[in-house]
């Protein structure tokens, strides 16, 4: 390298992504001399994993039309998705349920209209209905004393799944045992005489209980709503029902089933100023990576996570946008926690929001992890459950933000720790948490409830200081929820 490094100036403009760019080890700079890949100018370099689709015509398909609703008929639009250049086709299947921490989606393919992800042919439309009987063995038992069975099998109120029998890949995602405990199941059968919906195994690890939300989606005979649209993943299909005209709108599918970036081993890079779009996968990728920095960037409209840190030293997200993901904001782990060497990473004055579209628990802003990394002048909002995941040791969150957090899941907290006496020396200082959960009363309060920061089961060491609490529970926990363990200290707070 030259003295001082070197750097690659990227042109304004939109880049097609056919492969994850990755770097190894060989391709790091030094401390002296670090690799810079910057945007050169005033347009900003966008790197796409979609495709625009632009050709769309009305369904005039009978067999097609006789499955729509009716009063979808003559609206709904269709394209060609080999003619937009579409050729690898993802399924619809988006894993297990795994050890009450979520669960790890496969690639999902996402319509988007003016920058907006669509929703899937759904019902209802928006919220929930619930179970009703569940017909097998009753051998689950739980605190608030609702049984519960591990048989997939629920009976349902009303007619509407009977619209549903002829559906080749109709899928139910729910709450459907625990209202923290989230996942999608596959139909498998729908007994119209008994109300009756059988799921295909493996059947969710929670089990099944009565009064338990759920919708429908990836439904062709439910594409009865502007925005929802349907994917015909044999025929190569794509059925729209558009909000409003589509002769100005952008329309984007994400396609490409791959992070866009990846860095294994890589030390003393930066990436400045540079937009990644549109994956149906995670966005950035970085691994036992040491000093590696991405500053003012933009990392949005990924199907899984936006950013992940695995493992290595200092690397820092600085100034960032990361938002409209299917999953999280940030993963970030690093430091020995055998030793209690810090991992250093930092993140820092970025902006994270609109997360958890696909997968809606468990999935923060940031998730952190390992020893001695640093949370700080974050703008965090917007996400179905936690706006932090904290494990591990002596991180330090501070000057962070967060508000419109822990909208959907239930028994979370802005900031959530759970279930381990050795994760301590933790700090939580001079942040500002403030209307969480649904302030607005446009969803019902669930049973247990929200919290700012949330130490459940058993978690010691942790230090509160100096934070504001502001209308952080339309239920039951409050500010600071303290389950068990000991020796947490919450002082001058608001």
């Amino acid at each position: 390298l030259p003295d001082g490094g070197a750097e690659v100036w990227i042109r304004g403009g939109d880049y097609r992504v056919r492969q994850t760019f990755r770097l190894s080890a060989e391709d790091s700079g030094t401390e002296q001399g670090p690799i810079v890949y910057r945007a050169e100018g005033r347009g900003t370099p966008r790197f796409t994993g979609g495709v625009a689709i632009r050709q769309f015509r009305k369904v005039t398909d009978p067999a097609v039309l006789e499955r729509l609703p009716e009063n979808a008929r003559g609206k709904v639009m269709e394209a060609d998705l080999a003619a937009a250049g579409v050729t690898n086709v993802i399924p619809f299947e988006l894993g297990g349920f795994s050890s009450g921490r979520g669960f790890r989606t496969h690639p999902a393919m996402v319509l988007f209209v003016d920058g907006k992800p669509m929703p899937l042919a759904r019902w209802p439309n928006e919220g929930f209905v619930r179970t009703a009987d569940v017909p097998g063995p009753a051998t689950l038992s739980a605190w608030d004393h609702r049984p519960g069975t591990p048989e997939g099998r629920f009976q349902y109120e009303g007619d509407r799944p009977s619209r549903w029998v002829s559906e080749p890949d109709a899928w139910l995602y729910g709450y459907w045992f625990w209202d923290w405990a989230d996942s999608y199941e596959r139909v498998a059968a729908i007994n119209v005489e008994k109300r009756e919906i059988t799921l295909a195994k493996p059947w969710h690890s929670y089990g099944y209980r009565k009064g338990q939300r759920y919708f429908a989606l990836n439904l062709l005979c439910e594409l009865d709503a502007p925005g929802e649209w349907y994917l015909d993943r044999t025929r190569g299909r794509l059925y729209f029902y558009p909000p409003h005209g589509l002769a100005e709108a952008r329309i984007e599918l994400s396609t490409v089933p791959f992070p866009l970036v990846e860095l294994d081993g890589v030390s003393h890079v930066r990436f400045e100023g540079l937009l990644w779009d549109l994956a149906a996968a995670d966005g950035v990728i970085i691994r036992e990576g040491e000093e590696c920095a991405f500053a003012g960037c933009t990392i949005r409209r990924m199907a899984g996570n936006g950013v992940e840190i695995r493992g290595g030293r200092k690397n820092t997200l600085r100034a960032c946008d990361i938002h409209t993901t299917g999953r999280g904001g940030t993963v970030v782990t690093g430091g020995d926690r055998r030793t209690l060497a810090p991992g250093g990473h930092v993140v820092e004055n970025c902006h994270i929001h609109h997360l958890s579209r696909i997968d809606h628990t468990y999935t923060p802003g940031v998730w952190l992890d390992g020893v001695g990394n640093r949370i700080r002048h974050n703008l965090i909002h917007d996400v179905a459950s936690s706006a932090m995941r904290v494990e591990g040791n002596e991180h330090l969150i501070e000057f962070n933000e967060i508000h419109r957090v822990v909208l959907e899941s239930d028994d979370q907290g802005g900031a959530d720790m759970f279930g381990n006496p050795t994760y301590r020396g933790n700090v939580f200082r001079h942040n500002w948490w403030h209307h969480l959960g649904h302030w607005n009363g446009e969803r019902e309060s669930l049973a247990c409830g929200q919290a700012g920061v949330r130490l459940d089961d058993a978690i010691c060491g942790v230090l509160i200081v100096g934070n504001v609490f502001q209308k952080c529970s339309v239920a039951n926990f409050g500010g600071v929820q303290i389950h068990g363990g000991k020796e947490n200290i919450v002082d001058g707070n608001l």
